[in-house]
């Protein structure tokens, strides 16, 4: 790594206010006491912002490549949007976009304003002698960042004014839900199934309309591979396109910058377009592989043509599926709210949700809170609801004073627009017709534990599907799917069955054991599932323990009935044949006992072969072994 030339000429960095909340961390990192002898790198960023995403992989990059150094990343969260002021709302976003580092909670824009930034994302890098060393703005700058750590630690060492490494706190964590889905992007219905992008578990869930799952592609873990359902792997993938004639399904894999084909038939997974790297390229006609894609968030198909809304450069593409052209369709790629015609004159800002009616595909603009539409033919871009980039509320009536807040999805509905107003945590309605919008449904508050049934709470919806008369919404912060019949308002949780046996049938685990368990014939055979759990941490009680057991005669999944360990499940003695193989899990969350926030999900598995014995007991102990946190 070349030795940077660094400024000389450095002003002492402004402490952080000591009365601002942090999250994700057990205590608040102060410049003139933890931080002292140690780079800093301050992000600062607002969690609705795609260049502040792809900031991210970035400043993982740095903090594992010096995770033994004397470096520190801290977030600065300068809110855009007055929903993500909340600290509640950051921290939910730490934990969906797998933010290890501490952020500070940045009201009014107070540390934005003493550092002098002026745009998201900009990074500040910080001394170890507690000077700021400058700022790098806009997101393409590992390499650089790295050149100036690296500076930064010999200029250190040289001076002697190093610390040992970097400051130890404990993050913040989540519980697992009882759902079995973590942060559901997008969801997708079309006549029996149902689809969902189950984005932080990394695969896409397949199910039948009683939600019933019939299939999961994806390993659970990141990574863009393709293959069978069970080895493939995703990262982040949100948007999906079904061709039922094909039983073809299409997804925006969305931080692998891919867009994948999933074959239902011979469930297997392959890459259409994208490189796998974020490119900047705002024209494209490339072929298959050889064009790269920026951060692709939703799709629709119509005929032949798979349309985009990449989200990354802020325009929407569309890729011809017999080719393999993926080519820019609208939006010049500068981030504004411009109508016009293709991508000469039209401008977009980060447009997430997609839906076809007729010669005009409605989309989600987010980052300028606006419902608007293109024509497929012509390429004309019109706006229905939004003004500009810092133009949002909550507003309902005239087309002219609505107000929306970050949508991210839309649906038709005979000659309505749906939204899923994010931010708003509500579901709107657009009526083309007299030019009015009204609430559909949602309370505007997150807190599940008021809901009733004339009550819906949602968290951040972020995609909806629409199949006849129920509008399928991803309520994305919950961690469910909710479904909406349009008819009355009735509604439901989109329950799934069979998740939890399909996983431990198909997915790979944390911890897998490989084992042959003797039982007696006639007899009914009890597998008790445990945890060998590390000195220093404890089973967290509020996490719903998951359990299943499948195999070619016994399919048995749910939850604990109490939060306590083993978890028993019998096999009837008819279902117990020796030779038969079984797959068992348990999802567990267990926290550390010095701080109960610090809670790590792991799922255990055993690979089980039967054994007939005539000297075998009624129960099976069975438990693994859970390495200790680091």
């Amino acid at each position: 790594m070349p030795r940077y030339d660094l400024p000389t000429s450095r002003v002492r960095a402004p402490e952080f206010p000591r009365d601002f909340a942090c999250v994700n961390t057990d205590r608040p990192l102060y410049m003139q006491s933890e931080l002292r002898g140690r780079i800093v790198v301050l992000d600062f960023w607002t969690y609705c912002c795609i260049n502040c995403m792809h900031v991210l992989p970035d400043l993982e990059y740095i903090e594992h490549k010096y995770a033994n150094d004397p470096v520190v990343v801290i977030g600065v969260h300068s809110a855009k949007f007055d929903n993500e002021g909340d600290q509640q709302n950051i921290l939910t976003a730490c934990h969906r976009y797998d933010i290890t580092h501490p952020v500070i909670v940045d009201e009014q824009h107070r540390v934005w304003t003493e550092y002098g930034v002026r745009a998201w994302p900009t990074l500040a890098v910080i001394d170890a002698e507690g000077r700021v060393v400058g700022q790098l703005s806009g997101e393409g700058n590992r390499d650089v960042l790295d050149g100036v750590i690296a500076s930064l630690l010999e200029e250190g060492r040289e001076k002697g004014v190093l610390t040992s490494g970097p400051p130890q706190y404990l993050r913040d964590s989540r519980v697992p839900a009882a759902s079995g889905l973590e942060f559901p992007g997008k969801v997708h219905a079309v006549g029996d199934l149902v689809f969902i992008a189950d984005s932080n578990h990394d695969r896409i869930v397949i199910a039948d309309s009683s939600g019933k799952v019939r299939a999961i592609a994806g390993s659970g873990k990141k990574g863009d591979s393709d293959g069978s359902f069970a080895d493939a792997s995703f990262d982040n993938p949100q948007g999906m396109a079904y061709d039922a004639a094909k039983q073809s399904l299409y997804v925006a894999d969305t931080d692998n910058h891919l867009i994948r084909k999933l074959d239902l038939h011979a469930q297997t997974v392959a890459t259409l377009s994208g490189t796998g790297a974020q490119v900047y390229d705002r024209m494209g006609g490339g072929i298959g592989t050889a064009q790269g894609l920026n951060s692709p968030w939703d799709l629709i198909l119509d005929g032949t043509t798979l349309y985009i809304a990449m989200a990354g450069p802020h325009q929407l593409w569309t890729l011809d599926l017999p080719t393999g052209v993926a080519r820019a369709w609208i939006g010049s790629g500068r981030e504004d709210i411009i109508d016009g015609v293709g991508t000469r004159t039209a401008a977009l800002a980060q447009p997430s949700g997609l839906a076809l009616a007729g010669e005009w595909l409605y989309f989600a603009d987010s980052e300028v809170s606006a419902v608007r539409r293109a024509n497929i033919k012509s390429t004309e871009v019109q706006t229905l609801i939004g003004s500009g980039l810092f133009d949002f509320g909550d507003q309902t009536g005239a087309f002219g004073r609505t107000l929306l807040q970050h949508p991210l999805g839309v649906a038709v509905y005979g000659g309505d627009v749906l939204v899923a107003d994010t931010y708003n945590h509500k579901i709107k309605r657009l009526n083309l017709a007299t030019k009015t919008s009204s609430d559909v449904i949602g309370s505007g508050s997150t807190d599940i534990s008021k809901e009733s049934s004339g009550q819906l709470s949602l968290y951040e919806p972020g995609g909806l599907a629409l199949n006849g008369d129920l509008l399928y919404i991803a309520d994305t912060n919950h961690d469910r799917i909710i479904r909406l019949n349009l008819k009355d308002n009735s509604w439901s949780e989109f329950s799934l069955t069979g998740l939890m046996a399909m996983q431990s049938a198909t997915q790979k685990t944390d911890i897998e054991t490989v084992v042959t368990v003797p039982f007696k014939q006639g007899q009914d055979l009890t597998l008790a599932l445990s945890a060998a759990l590390p000195a220093g941490v404890h089973l967290n009680r509020e996490a719903p323990l998951g359990f299943a057991v499948s195999g070619s005669a016994v399919t048995q999944e749910g939850l604990a009935p109490k939060p306590e360990l083993p978890v028993r499940i019998t096999i009837p003695s008819p279902n117990l044949n020796s030779g038969a193989e079984l797959t068992a899990l348990l999802s567990i969350a267990y926290c550390t006992d010095e701080n109960a926030g610090l809670c790590v999900p792991v799922s255990l598995g055993w690979k089980i072969t039967l054994q007939e014995d005539d000297a075998a007991g009624p129960v099976a102990e069975l438990s693994a072994r859970v390495p200790a946190l680091k």
